[in-house]
């Protein structure tokens, strides 16, 4: 594969793991290879809540998009 199509894209963000997970997997459930990022804040003690990305290839972004888009409405 080319390097560009190692780059990860984020599709979605939430401050929820769990919904996070479930839009993972139904993005895997349809053929797009999806990763859970950002689950752990480096900095617990401030109680820094940073987002829970959905992040798929830069290839399948607009696919991935055009999925989440359809269980939105």
């Amino acid at each position: 594969m080319n390097e560009k199509s190692q780059k990860l894209v984020t599709v979605a963000e939430f401050t929820d793991l769990m919904t996070a997970h479930i839009v993972a997997q139904r993005l895997i459930a349809d053929g797009i290879n999806a990763t859970v990022t950002g689950e752990s804040s480096p900095y617990p003690p401030l109680s820094v809540v940073d987002p829970i990305r959905v992040m798929v290839l830069e290839e399948d972004e607009s696919r991935a998009r055009e999925l989440l888009s359809e269980t939105e409405q």
